[in-house]
């Protein structure tokens, strides 16, 4: 495809500064001035992320004929997308859910995961595709929240919080699942040629480590966030 290569070093650009923003973001005081800017500036470079990700997934359903890992692709791509818009509108509608899943890209981060996920969930059952079952949980777990919120709204007043670091979690596991699974692929291959560890383990090492890392991140905060004193402080003003 013409222009891919340039696709694809934009992309790899775009991970190195999300993954360098979202640490940096993450050691900073929360709410100070460099947390905001060094997330806005993940932020921007997850949007290029998931720009650059369509070409990417044009190459390998039409030109590679790799269907299933344009699938899986396209359905990254929109998780990622949904964390990324969500961490960022939690934030500049956090006095007004209503406001929040009024908006048009409410709609656009919802149902293009939730269709994915339960294409990725058919294809994983289809083909006895463990990492296909195991990330289509995601999409549909969130799927399900989103719905549940715009039907019933918040029901704490920290919403807005839980939802940007959670959200900020779920892009991360993105942001380290592609760094893991894609950049480092030649380490785990040369593992399961030469280690003595299941192969099956160093395959899926690289894409469920993130997800049980950002679980043990998330229910720290929440355990943080979670009382009633805190929830009652950390509530949008």
């Amino acid at each position: 495809m013409p222009g891919y290569s340039l696709f694809v070093a934009l992309h790899v650009l775009a991970g190195v500064v999300a993954l360098v923003g979202f640490w940096s973001a993450a050691l900073m005081e929360k709410g100070s001035p460099r947390h905001r800017a060094l997330g806005k500036v993940y932020l921007v470079a997850m949007a290029v992320i998931v720009a650059t990700a369509l070409p990417i997934t044009v190459q390998y359903a039409f030109f590679r004929q790799q269907p299933l890992s344009a699938l899986f692709l396209a359905y990254l791509m929109a998780i990622t997308g949904n964390a990324a818009w969500l961490a960022w509108r939690a934030v500049t509608d956090k006095r007004d859910w209503k406001r929040l899943v009024g908006r048009i890209g409410w709609k656009l981060a919802l149902w293009p995961m939730l269709l994915l996920a339960l294409a990725t969930l058919l294809v994983g059952i289809g083909k006895g595709q463990i990492l296909f079952l195991g990330f289509s949980m995601i999409g549909l777990w969130t799927g399900w929240r989103m719905r549940t919120f715009a039907r019933r709204g918040p029901s704490r007043p920290d919403w807005a919080l839980r939802q940007h670091y959670q959200s900020m979690l779920g892009a991360g596991i993105a942001t380290h699942v592609a760094f893991l699974g894609i950049g480092m692929r030649p380490v785990w291959q040369w593992l399961q040629a030469h280690a003595t560890v299941p192969p099956l383990l160093v395959e899926l090492f690289p894409w469920t480590a993130p997800v049980v890392v950002a679980v043990i991140v998330g229910i720290r905060l929440d355990r943080r966030y979670g009382g009633r004193r805190a929830a009652m402080a950390q509530a949008p003003r």
